[in-house]
């Protein structure tokens, strides 16, 4: 806090400050936060316009925060992995404990949702010999109920329609199908391109990086007892 004394000994006297945003004139004992960069702001601009990081929790423009399984982040607190070994993750008993709770339910859930599957397909079985209303049928026991749907899609064999559009001409062939076409990224290739080094293909390079990104994605899976 800035302070000051008087000439005649009394108790110093607080320097005002002035906030970054509106420009007032605030108290710093009473009226003001510091945000993230040592700048004072008024708490009504606070409010307005910052968000406490749940990191670092600084003052932090709200349109520079960043968000990460629901939690609002300053730029710096975003960058750092998740913490996974810190404070407030559980010790090896509670590990223990998840990992036997999770190991039971995954076998509950294989069990359950094998049941569920061919109970579903009686069910559809059912429902395909009863009437229907809007190409549904409703199926009730008491109070509950399980309504089926049924929808018809068009499955095309590549080539008789390929052979269907040499006696076409483009018009017709492009009224009745739709025509798509998808890239799958091949990794390895794309990464030897991307650390490749020669000056032609320095734009080449750059239009790829824009053009596809890496995703990780974890897969956590029970381990067979031996």
């Amino acid at each position: 806090m800035m302070n000051e004394t008087s000439g005649d000994g009394r108790e110093p006297n607080t320097v005002a400050l002035v906030c970054i945003e509106c420009e007032s004139t605030i108290n710093p004992t009473s009226n003001s936060h510091t945000t993230r960069a040592g700048a004072a702001v008024c708490l009504e601009c606070v409010a307005a316009y910052y968000v406490a990081c749940a990191g670092c929790e600084q003052f932090i423009p709200q349109d520079e925060t960043r968000t990460r399984a629901d939690l609002v982040l300053c730029a710096e607190c975003y960058a750092r992995p998740p913490n996974v070994a810190g404070a407030g993750s559980p010790d090896q008993s509670g590990i223990e404990s998840l990992i036997a709770e999770y190991t039971a339910l995954h076998a509950e859930e294989k069990r359950m949702g094998a049941r569920m599957e061919e109970i579903k397909e009686l069910l559809k079985e059912l429902a395909a010999t009863q009437p229907r209303v809007s190409g549904a049928v409703t199926l009730r026991a008491g109070d509950q109920a399980v309504k089926c749907s049924f929808r018809t899609t068009l499955k095309c064999d590549a080539e008789a329609i390929g052979k269907l559009e040499q006696t076409l001409d483009r018009n017709e062939f492009g009224e009745l199908f739709e025509r798509k076409v998808t890239y799958t990224p091949r990794k390895e290739p794309v990464q030897d391109f991307l650390r490749s080094t020669d000056d032609a293909h320095n734009e080449a390079r750059e239009m790829l990086r824009a053009a596809v990104r890496e995703t990780e994605s974890a897969t956590l899976t029970v381990v067979p007892k031996k």
